[in-house]
């Protein structure tokens, strides 16, 4: 290999090194957002601070149904939560990214102590693991969340229960 093609050789792996480099910082900037944005939003219940994470042009899913596109049908929707599980604390317990999305296994323990689903409360303490993904924008916003977790475990840790149904 001639002198000139190994400088180029050096260049060019020297600018995918560059972009690798960026591309993991970018990834790591984007769990740091998600982290902050459980710490904000779900265990401080600081829901001014939707802003800051989330693009003004959002869809959140839970068990893939759409619940919010807007700020206030976000706060909505979580203020049930928090009124039902007052003492509601989100841990993250795996974060991943890849590229513009962050993915997280998460688990939530609370005590129902408010009225939830139109029923009272239990005063069952609960806990509860799920998976979220989040695609960002540029910006480093939230504008996609979609949340899976088991309904039927968090009923049943309530104390509701399955029955047959009914044939005639």
């Amino acid at each position: 290999m001639s002198k000139l093609n190994c400088i180029v050789f050096f260049f060019l792996l020297l600018g995918a090194c560059n972009t690798v480099d960026k591309k993991k910082e970018i990834e790591e900037q984007h769990k740091k957002t998600i982290e902050a944005y459980v710490d904000t939003i779900w265990n401080k219940k600081e829901l001014d601070s939707l802003e800051v994470f989330f693009s003004s042009k959002f869809i959140r899913k839970v068990n893939n149904i759409d619940l919010a596109v807007n700020y206030a049908e976000y706060k909505a929707n979580i203020n049930i939560l928090f009124a039902s599980f007052p003492d509601l604390q989100m841990n993250i317990e795996y974060i991943m990214a890849a590229a513009d999305k962050v993915f997280m296994n998460w688990t939530i323990t609370a005590t129902n102590t408010g009225e939830f689903s139109d029923h009272p409360a239990t005063g069952q303490k609960v806990k509860v693991s799920g998976i979220t993904r989040l695609d960002l924008n540029e910006e480093g916003k939230i504008i996609y969340e979609n949340i899976y977790y088991n309904e039927l475990s968090l009923m049943q840790q309530l104390g509701y229960t399955l029955s047959m149904p009914k044939i005639e």
